[in-house]
């Protein structure tokens, strides 16, 4: 007897062979509210900042803002610009504001336990946190090791895109490679992902350090 469609589905019950992608999208208001959003966290983040500077590519975070399309963030370029404050301040404190509790883990920090609780989970070292947190947040990425497990080396990150491929995690990411520099470090495969999962946002200009 031919089955319909909910019907097949539901009978594998929890031995589902497949996985249900979803994209969740967020949205904190039209673009003056997300404009307004943006400036008072990036202040309050980065209170060395004497006078606040609005650029370009900011105004492509506060796009995203107003409908994230179920795709997290991958900041790209020049240094001084603002892509760590956006990555670790900006990012959580968004989250929050929709009752989601997300981590950023420095990349350098990969292999190091968690300095923060992570509930009930066992979560050794902040790659496994990365690995099962639905929001990952990495910042500077280029920056970390390779994984060594009994002497068979791999890059964690491509671990972490291969995980949120799969569910469709939105994944932040905060990086001075280019696209280049990632194919050549993480492969072509890597990039291709983290467009699907992230809205790319290039910096480029002189650093607004003073």
């Amino acid at each position: 007897m031919l089955q319909s469609v909910k019907d097949a589905i539901n009978s594998f019950g929890i031995y589902s062979p497949f996985m249900h992608r979803e994209l969740r999208s967020f949205s904190w208001g039209n673009k003056e509210t997300c404009r307004q959003i943006f400036r008072e966290i990036f202040t309050f983040v980065d209170q060395t900042i004497a006078e606040f500077e609005f650029i370009p590519e900011y105004e492509e975070i506060i796009n995203w803002m107003t409908d994230t399309k179920g795709k997290g963030l991958l900041l790209m370029g020049s240094c001084g610009r603002g892509k760590s404050i956006i990555i670790n301040g900006l990012v959580p404190i968004l989250m929050k504001m929709k009752d989601r509790t997300v981590h950023p883990i420095h990349a350098q920090n990969f292999y190091f336990a968690p300095l923060f609780s992570t509930g009930n989970w066992a979560c050794p070292s902040c790659l496994e946190y990365l690995l099962r947190t639905g929001c990952p947040i990495i910042d500077e990425l280029g920056v970390e090791g390779l994984k060594n497990d009994y002497g068979e080396k791999t890059e964690g990150f491509n671990l972490i895109i291969n995980n949120a491929e799969v569910t469709c995690k939105p994944v932040f990411v905060s990086t001075n490679l280019n696209d280049a520099q990632i194919i050549n470090r993480y492969g072509e495969r890597t990039l291709d992902r983290l467009g699907h999962l992230c809205r790319i946002v290039t910096f480029s200009g002189p650093s607004l350090r003073k």
